[in-house]
């Protein structure tokens, strides 16, 4: 995150239940208008790769506001 969006502090929450591991990481980093932003390879690919097994990603940014994404995935494969 840091290459990208100049943030200096980024976490990370994982949680899990039982048929799911959800994930959210959130940047304080510079961010980006995320209405009209073509999704770089890097986030389209973990969407593509999630959406593949029945996961979900999502991204939320606004410039000065730093990024979050979170998705999840299942953990059962039916």
């Amino acid at each position: 995150m840091a290459k990208y969006a100049n943030a200096t502090r980024v976490d990370v929450w994982l949680s899990e239940n039982a048929d799911e591991l959800a994930f959210e990481v959130q940047d304080d980093g510079q961010g980006f208008d995320a209405s009209s932003a073509k999704r770089g390879s890097g986030l389209q690919g973990m969407a593509d790769r999630l959406a593949a097994v029945g996961g979900h990603l999502d991204v939320r940014s606004a410039p000065g506001a730093g990024t979050t994404v979170t998705g999840n995935l299942p953990t059962t494969l039916t």
